[in-house]
C-alpha cells in the first residue's frame, strides 16, 4: 500500500515540476509587469507544492529519496508533450499569443485539480489526503486567476494580475 501511495505523490511531483517549467516559460513571453508578476507568483506555488509532496514523501518513507520513486504513469499523461508548440512560442509577444498560453494553463490546471482528486481516492493515507485535499484547492486558485486574466485579455487587451500573488 505503502507503494502506491509513494507513486501517486511522485507522479504529483512531476505535474507541479511541469508547472513550474510552463509558468517560468509564460513568464518570459509575458511583457505586461501584472502578467509576469502574476506568472512568477504562479511558479513560486507549483515549486511550494513540490516541496510539500517531498516532504509527504520523506513524512511516509524516511529511508527513501523522493526522485526514485517511479510515478503512476496515468497521472503524467496530464502533461502535454510540447508546452509552447511553435505556433504560440512564436507568437507569444502578440496578444493572441498569450492568450493561448493563458488557455493552456488553464488546461493545466484543470488537469491538476482532477488528478489530485483521484488521487485521494487511490490512497488510504488521511494525512496525505488532506495533503492532496488542498494542493487541489490551491490548484483551483490558480485556475481561477487565470480565468480572470484570460477574461481580462480577451476584453481589454491587459493583464489583471492577482493581488495576493503579485510582487510588491
Amino acid at each position: 500500500m505503502e507503494e502506491k501511495l509513494l507513486s501517486v505523490l511522485a507522479a504529483a511531483i512531476e505535474v507541479e515540476k511541469f508547472g513550474y517549467d510552463l509558468y517560468i516559460s509564460m513568464n518570459e513571453c509575458v511583457g505586461d509587469k501584472k502578467g509576469a508578476a502574476l506568472l512568477r507568483g504562479l511558479a513560486r506555488d507549483e515549486r511550494e507544492h513540490r516541496r510539500i509532496l517531498e516532504k509527504e514523501i520523506v513524512r511516509i518513507a524516511p529511508s527513501v529519496e523522493p526522485s526514485s520513486i517511479k510515478p503512476v504513469k496515468d497521472f503524467l499523461m496530464i502533461i502535454p508533450e510540447h508546452v509552447f508548440p511553435a505556433t504560440i512560442s512564436a507568437r507569444c509577444a502578440t496578444l493572441e499569443g498569450e492568450i493561448e498560453a493563458v488557455e493552456l494553463a488553464i488546461k493545466v490546471e484543470d488537469s491538476s485539480i482532477k488528478m489530485y482528486d483521484e488521487a485521494v481516492n487511490l490512497i488510504e493515507d488521511d494525512k496525505a489526503k488532506d495533503v492532496l485535499k488542498g494542493l487541489a484547492k490551491w490548484e483551483s486558485g490558480h485556475k481561477e486567476a487565470l480565468e480572470q486574466n484570460l477574461h481580462m485579455l480577451r476584453t481589454e487587451g491587459s493583464w489583471y494580475g492577482y493581488s495576493p500573488i503579485l510582487e510588491g
